[in-house]
């Protein structure tokens, strides 16, 4: 078993579409801040529980911004991240010196430490990942015994993902069998939808005096323009679909 086989692809074009992205996702922005990658992010740091905790390692941490989420949740924690991404890496180093937070970037599997960690939060990365069993196994070998994984990927809903950048989805049932429990104790599996485009349709917000505003808008447009608004504004919701598992290393 080689290194690259239980690690996501390092190839990632976005960030050399987009740069360091994550972080102006959760910035402060009024546009440019994505609501959806920021509450991930919080979840994440919520059940990442590292209150007592001395070290975290952000397994596939891209630019870093999850890491200053983590030491805003827990201040004191040592910082660890890890991306098979250059790019990535460069960014993350800029912005967390920016920032003055100090974090250990690795950019090789065989340079992390092994059960050094007291918790590793990997995010949206598995399901890049060809040998995802083999990933989960690494990061046991990373964990120290009792350590803490919380890991998020997208709740699979088509036959192949639609998203050109993932390997593999699963159904909640499917994800829950990586985690056998001669390795992990799952502590909770949740399944989150920060946004779905039915309950915007329904949603009668007391702003608007309980209007349903959205699904006037789409109603509009269907009778007037004979367009589904779903459809014609490409409103994807299943990105923003998620499960979450935290398990404790047996």
């Amino acid at each position: 078993m080689t290194h690259r086989q239980v690690t996501a692809d390092g190839s990632f074009a976005k960030y050399d579409e987009r740069g360091a992205y994550h972080w102006t996702e959760i910035g402060r922005h009024p546009i440019r801040h994505n609501a959806f990658t920021a509450e991930r992010y919080r979840i994440v740091a919520s059940r990442a529980a590292l209150k007592g905790a001395r070290r975290v390692l952000d397994y596939g941490c891209g630019d870093g911004a999850l890491l200053s989420v983590l030491a805003s949740a827990a201040p004191g924690v040592e910082l660890h991240g890890f991306d098979l991404n250059a790019l990535g890496l460069e960014h993350a180093r800029r912005a967390l010196a920016a920032r003055r937070l100090v974090a250990t970037l690795y950019g090789a599997p065989e340079a992390i430490p092994s059960a050094a960690f007291d918790c590793v939060v990997c995010t949206e990365v598995i399901e890049h990942a060809t040998a995802p069993d083999r990933m989960l196994e690494h990061i046991a070998q990373l964990l120290k015994p009792g350590g803490r994984v919380v890991i998020t990927t997208p709740i699979r809903l088509t036959e192949t993902p639609e998203d050109v950048n993932h390997v593999q989805e699963w159904f909640p049932s499917e994800f829950a069998a990586l985690f056998p429990p001669s390795r992990w104790r799952v502590l909770s599996h949740e399944q989150v939808v920060p946004c779905a485009a039915v309950e915007a349709y329904f949603w009668r917000p007391p702003l608007f005096l309980r209007v349903p505003v959205f699904r006037l808008v789409c109603n509009l447009l269907s009778i007037w323009f004979g367009v589904n608004a779903l459809s014609w504004l490409r409103l994807r919701p299943r990105l923003f679909m998620m499960q979450v598992v935290v398990a404790e290393k047996v």
